[in-house]
């Protein structure tokens, strides 16, 4: 890779933030742009599901209403996810396809991931095939969508998520939780917040981030923003992730 893009953080709606991931990969199969990273949040907090999840299956709905979290579909696998404004950093990297199995391309692109957790003493590992795992606990998940000549993995860090707010809204499956060893879904989690005992600074882990890819792919990391054909193209996604076909039936 000679060039990596770098898009400076974007605040945006989740309907918005899933329109611009869409619209870089299909640019990027069309040649229009070269590879790309870039972090973002969304605001306000939102949830994601994966493409395949049923939504009435995964999440409590009337919970979502009741504390104004909106959610919205991925064109990505994976499961439910809470991007939590003050305390989730959601990645997104489109690139040329890796060779390999699905399991190795999570790998290689987790590992600057894995380096900035190591870099504040936590004992990051990789668990197949699209976690972070602190100790035994998950502090990051990613998901990816693969197109014609390229392929989008987006992904979490949670800093310091309100897991309360989290547990609240997804359905848990007691039998599942049972069948992991774990006696409450918070078995299963963690951030770094609960455990360093202290509250990191997203801009700092965001610059972490940024030059651990850029030692990690050798690249010149080129700082832009989208092109008018991503903004143009992401504007007409925003209808497809606002809709209620896309969100309950995976239709558009």
């Amino acid at each position: 890779m000679k060039e990596l893009r770098y898009i400076p953080t974007i605040e945006e709606t989740g309907v918005r933030q899933m329109a611009i991931d869409e619209a870089i990969l299909r640019c990027y199969d069309k040649d229009l742009v070269p590879p790309t990273l870039r972090f973002f949040k969304f605001s306000p907090s939102a949830i994601t599901m994966g493409y395949a999840q049923d939504v009435d299956q995964v999440i409590d709905t009337g919970r979502c209403k009741e504390l104004d979290i909106p959610y919205v579909r991925r064109i990505s696998g994976g499961g439910t996810v809470y991007h939590d404004l003050h305390g989730e950093i959601t990645y997104s990297i489109v690139t040329d396809k890796i060779s390999g199995s699905i399991e190795d391309s999570f790998h290689f692109l987790l590992k600057p991931i894995i380096d900035t957790l190591r870099d504040h003493d936590l004992d990051a590992n990789f668990k197949p095939y699209n976690d972070i795992l602190v100790g035994r606990r998950k502090i990051s998940g990613s998901a990816q969508r693969r197109g014609r000549k390229g392929m989008l993995q987006h992904g979490t860090l949670m800093y310091a998520t309100d897991l309360s707010t989290l547990a609240s809204i997804l359905l848990l499956d007691e039998e599942k939780l049972n069948a992991k060893g774990a006696e409450s879904f918070f078995d299963l989690v963690t951030t770094m917040e609960d455990e360093l005992g202290w509250k990191p600074q997203p801009d700092e882990l965001i610059d972490s981030m940024k030059a651990a890819y850029e030692d990690y792919f050798d690249a010149d990391m080129v700082v832009g923003e989208l092109t008018q054909e991503e903004l143009e193209m992401a504007n007409e996604l925003e209808q497809k992730y606002s809709s209620d076909d896309w969100t309950y039936e995976r239709k558009w």
